[in-house]
């Protein structure tokens, strides 16, 4: 299955789910473990972005707006790759 072009992703959505479809968020993940004090990628596949925010205190709106920052860049440059 490939990922949708203009896919938003949502707070109900899970980290697997994610990174799954845009290995790619996995950076905005990783740039969180040490205010999570564990490695998000490892401890909460299952979770979602609402549920591991509120469950570590981190800023969903920041969270979700950095994913769809990385999901946002990855389509355009594979838009770009398209057209040549």
């Amino acid at each position: 299955m490939k990922p949708s072009i203009n896919a938003t992703i949502t707070a109900d959505a899970a980290l697997l789910d994610i990174v799954s479809k845009w290995p790619a968020t996995d950076t905005v993940f990783r740039r969180y473990d040490d205010v999570a004090g564990v490695c998000l990628c490892c401890n909460c596949l299952f979770d979602t972005i609402e549920e591991i925010a509120n469950k570590y205190s981190l800023d969903l709106s920041s969270i979700m707006r950095e994913i769809n920052d990385v999901i946002t860049e990855r389509n355009k440059v594979n838009e770009d790759k398209n057209v040549l």
